[in-house]
């Protein structure tokens, strides 16, 4: 059962479901393309077959896993992620770029060109630019509805986080 933080912070309601054992995992595995169960299995050394099943019935539930059949006897499962799971691509490249700087011993990601460490940061697209965390906030989306479906028409663009 996944830890119910019960805080509105986003990074506590993604952890409500990312933050369980394996999930990342899965996700940073999936990053590179669509897997079969098994694939998965024999990467991720060590989960156990209900584990996964599990891990990846929820991701599917959140609509991060999209699951398609590609035999129907005996029914074998591929699974891809979805734009929302690729998303979370910034998220696992962070995580390595911390863990390969602090995790078990020292060492550095680096950009292949210039040999410099490489890091994560806030970007706006609309504006092409680098931010600093201090210049970000947070503010609701529009639901669609009919009313704000009205309101939203004509707002296209989006800030998204991303990697540099």
């Amino acid at each position: 059962m996944p830890k119910q933080y019960g805080q509105g912070c986003p990074v506590a309601r993604s952890l409500e479901f990312l933050g369980e054992r394996w999930t990342l995992l899965i996700v940073r595995d999936l990053l590179a393309g669509p897997r079969k169960f098994q694939d998965l299995q024999a990467s991720l050394t060590g989960v156990a077959p209900t584990v996964l099943s599990h891990r990846l019935k929820i991701l599917e539930t959140r609509g991060i896993v999209r699951r398609g059949w590609y035999s129907d006897h005996p029914p074998r499962a591929e699974y891809a992620l979805t734009e929302r799971g690729q998303d979370l691509k910034a998220t696992v490249r962070a995580l390595a770029i911390w863990g390969a700087r602090h995790a078990r011993g020292e060492s550095v990601l680096v950009h292949d060109a210039c040999d410099s460490p490489i890091d994560i940061a806030y970007f706006c697209p609309s504006c092409d630019t680098t931010i600093a965390s201090s210049d970000v906030r947070r503010r609701p989306v529009a639901r669609r509805g009919p009313a704000r479906a009205r309101a939203a028409r004509g707002h296209t663009a989006r800030t998204r986080t991303r990697t540099r």
